[in-house]
């Protein structure tokens, strides 16, 4: 986990004055004392150690532990066995056991991921507070990177499932990415499925749409449709592909394949918006037409993870010599009305 983002000051709910500086014990017998709280998730809440500051631990809320614990506690140890022969060291997996003071199991300790929230990258504000002198090569950069370890969780077959702009962190002035969050991952061990649970369905493509996400069974086919979308909103800083000016919400678009930026273009809002999509080469705006129309209904018309490497690998080079524009839209040719409502 990397430093907190920015928010108003508040107060400490109960369970977070209570937890604080609470000891905790790992599956070696030693005791940890928590530091503040990083994080709050859907499942559990993210604290530091206070004599480990690249070590930081999950603790699952106390519903949670009660409903699923017997449950987490196995995906954790089975996602413990592949650490130690497949995952890359820019996955935030789960380390070591982590126990309360009556020895009784309640998350795991992982390491602390550096850096800053790619939905910071893909914001047409606040990359210039995060990412000062960003360009589209830095940003090209970084997409590369989060493609490589998804092609290394899929060869341990691993799928991320619930892709989230915030759980993907960016070390600004480098091409470092680190994923967190990953607990919630769909993998296979010793012939065990592990779902993931959870999702959001503007990421979530069509044939999966309506279904319960713990139901799901995640495939290379799904998971590039997913990425497809985390690709556009970082070269359009933020945008998401079926957003349409007049139109329904992204999700119903997504559903009927309605991409605004598709052959015609007649949807396409006006101003920055269409310089950024103009900008890219025509490879990847095709690339980006045919996943999102065709391919809505039709996973194998989808752009795999190696195209999307090689085109983008592409684009980076021709960025290098010079032979296409670096520069990103400034804030300057953007209104906040614009901003504020996706337009």
């Amino acid at each position: 986990m990397a430093n907190e983002g920015p928010g108003s000051p508040r107060e400490p709910n109960e369970r977070e004055t209570t937890v604080q500086g609470r000891m905790v014990t790992d599956s070696l017998g030693k005791m940890r004392r928590l530091g503040k709280r990083l994080e709050r998730g859907g499942e559990g809440e993210i604290y530091a150690l206070l004599d480990r500051p690249d070590v930081i631990v999950k603790w699952y809320y106390p519903d949670v532990l009660k409903k699923h614990g017997s449950e987490l506690h196995r995906k954790v140890e089975a996602m413990r066995v592949l650490r130690d022969t497949q995952m890359t060291k820019d996955v935030c997996w789960p380390l070591i056991r982590v126990f309360d003071e009556r020895r009784r199991w309640i998350g795991f300790a992982m390491y602390r991921a550096q850096g800053v929230k790619m939905s910071y990258l893909a914001h047409a504000l606040l990359y210039q507070r995060y990412f000062p002198g960003l360009d589209r090569r830095q940003v090209v950069g970084y997409l590369l990177r989060l493609i490589e370890i998804i092609q290394q969780l899929h060869r341990a077959g691993v799928c991320i499932g619930d892709y989230n702009l915030n759980n993907i962190f960016c070390v600004p002035g480098t091409q470092q990415v680190t994923l967190i969050d990953c607990d919630s991952y769909q993998l296979r061990v010793g012939g065990t499925f592990y779902p993931c649970p959870v999702g959001s369905p503007d990421m979530t493509p069509k044939e999966h749409q309506g279904v319960a996400f713990r139901k799901i069974v995640r495939t290379p086919g799904s998971e590039a449709f997913s990425l497809a979308i985390v690709l556009f909103k970082c070269l359009m800083l933020g945008r998401h592909p079926y957003d349409i000016v007049g139109g329904d919400d992204p999700v119903r678009n997504l559903r009927r394949g309605r991409f605004a930026y598709g052959r015609g273009q007649r949807d396409v809002p006006q101003g920055v918006w269409y310089e950024l999509w103009s900008d890219l080469p025509e490879s990847l705006r095709e690339m980006f037409t045919t996943t999102f129309t065709e391919g809505a209904d039709t996973p194998g018309r989808r752009a795999t993870l190696a195209q999307w490497h090689e085109a983008l690998s592409d684009y980076q080079d021709a960025m290098v010599q010079g032979l296409v524009a670096a520069r990103l839209a400034t804030p300057g040719t953007l209104n906040r009305g614009q901003v504020a409502n996706g337009r």
